[in-house]
């Protein structure tokens, strides 16, 4: 994989995902985006603020990245994209393709549904997309093999900030495909 054309790819994930968002989330109701398919299945609303709580994180840390950057900069360098064993581990775990389930840490599992805003959650997911599109633009001008950033299972699990790039989205795309069952199961049900 080459970085340049990588970029590029992931903000087409990101443009999808933001449509995909407003067309068939923007429009449900409160009780629509709060109901739950099962008692221990989350809500919409609840896939999206694990997003929001999970990807603020590395988001931030990006944008730290970036704006150490300074002001001038020229053409972007191409660089083929290197992943480590943390990377391919941490891609594979979020992977919409991959069957295996595993909980989500307590740091950025949501709280109860009847404790969230919809509304807001909505639009800080909607944010938080917007921002690493726009921050894909800028961080073409870093290195992605040797840049790195911690993970959230502390500062000293490290991961590359391709490996970080392709997961945060790949991560996004398998919980808006989560969201898009429970509204299926809702429209079934109804």
């Amino acid at each position: 994989m080459q970085k340049l054309e990588t970029s590029r790819q992931l903000q087409q994930r990101l443009t999808a995902v933001l449509d995909t968002v407003a067309r068939e989330f923007t429009p449900l109701s409160v009780e629509q985006l709060t109901r739950k398919p099962a008692p221990d299945r989350w809500s919409i609303i609840e896939c999206l603020q694990h997003l929001n709580l999970a990807e603020r994180f590395y988001i931030r840390n990006i944008q730290h990245k970036v704006d150490a950057l300074g002001l001038i900069q020229i053409e972007p360098t191409d660089q083929t994209l290197q992943s480590d064993v943390v990377g391919r581990l941490l891609r594979y775990v979020v992977d919409p393709q991959t069957k295996l389930k595993l909980p989500a840490p307590g740091i950025i599992r949501p709280r109860r549904v009847q404790d969230l805003n919809p509304t807001d959650v909505l639009a800080q997911f909607v944010e938080l997309q917007a921002l690493l599109h726009d921050l894909l633009h800028k961080a073409v001008y870093l290195d992605w093999n040797q840049t790195k950033l911690a993970t959230l299972f502390g500062n000293w699990l490290k991961i590359r900030l391709g490996d970080a790039l392709l997961m945060l989205v790949a991560h996004t795309e398998r919980h808006l495909a989560q969201a898009m069952r429970v509204k299926t199961e809702m429209a079934t049900f109804a």
